[in-house]
């Protein structure tokens, strides 16, 4: 069957890229064993009202107090180590386009703190230990010492920007009927490249690109000077992709695995 390829091509703030969408699965002659990933593990696991975690983070590191010279952090808040090094390169960025005023207001929770949040503040503002997404070490609260995220400049720029850097907004004004969380103009989730961009090209939240991507299988995409191949199946022992040497796997922790790959330019 003859293969229909559609080429996007987008730019988000300096990142050129395109996606390459197929009707026919491509040639994988790369092997790799899944034996050793969890279906729950991984950047990409996906947690909410209805999923839960399983377990808890496994590399868990401090987000240092000098950051970055437009953050204050007040407080000892740790992240999955992965999620901060792209976290420091999106608040110089920021102070690049001269947004000042952030302040990180929480990050990871375990779940005794979880469970006492929600004994405090109830259903109505905190989910019950388990199905929130701080328990993950991939979520992060972020603010502005200057007024409300939703009406200042660092939230604006947090939505618009976030998504080049690994991050989205978990919680958007107008997909709170998929979520079932209010708006929450403060909640960033990290992810990592290329899935943000992608979600972002196609306004995704992460429910709808978990979907996504158990339809298409596969998509190709390139930012900047990085080609990335990006591969779903379901809960095997092995999987067949394209060569590359620098893979990535991730559970989504509904049954499935996500494998990323960075591949070499020719």
């Amino acid at each position: 069957m003859k293969k229909i390829i559609f080429i996007l091509i987008f730019a988000v703030s300096g990142f050129q890229f395109f996606t390459t969408e197929q009707v026919g699965a491509p040639d994988l002659p790369q092997q790799i064993s899944l034996a050793s990933y969890s279906v729950s593990n991984g950047d990409l696991v996906l947690v909410n009202r209805d999923i839960a975690l399983q377990g808890e983070p496994d590399h868990l590191a401090t987000i240092p107090y000098d950051i970055a010279k437009n953050v204050v952090v007040n407080s000892e808040y740790f992240l999955e180590e992965q999620a901060i090094s792209p976290l420091k390169q999106l608040f110089d960025a920021a102070a690049d386009d001269g947004i000042e005023h952030f302040i990180i207001n929480s990050a990871y929770r375990s779940g005794k703190l979880q469970e006492q949040l929600y004994e405090q503040y109830g259903a109505d503002y905190s989910l019950p230990p388990g199905y929130s997404e701080h328990q993950t070490g991939l979520s992060i609260d972020i603010g502005s010492t200057v007024g409300k995220m939703e009406n200042v400049e660092e939230g604006k720029w947090m939505e618009e920007h976030a998504a080049e850097f690994g991050y989205i907004l978990r919680y958007p004004k107008d997909k709170v009927d998929i979520t079932g969380i209010e708006y929450e103009p403060w909640h960033f989730r990290y992810i990592g490249l290329p899935h943000s961009v992608l979600m972002k090209q196609h306004d995704f939240v992460f429910e709808e690109y978990i979907a996504y991507l158990k339809e298409k299988q596969f998509y190709k995409m390139k930012l900047n000077d990085t080609t990335y191949f990006v591969h779903y199946t379901g809960n095997k022992r092995s999987v067949n992709t394209l060569e590359s040497k620098n893979i990535m796997v991730s559970g989504d922790n509904v049954g499935g695995y996500i494998i990323t790959s960075i591949l070499e330019e020719i």
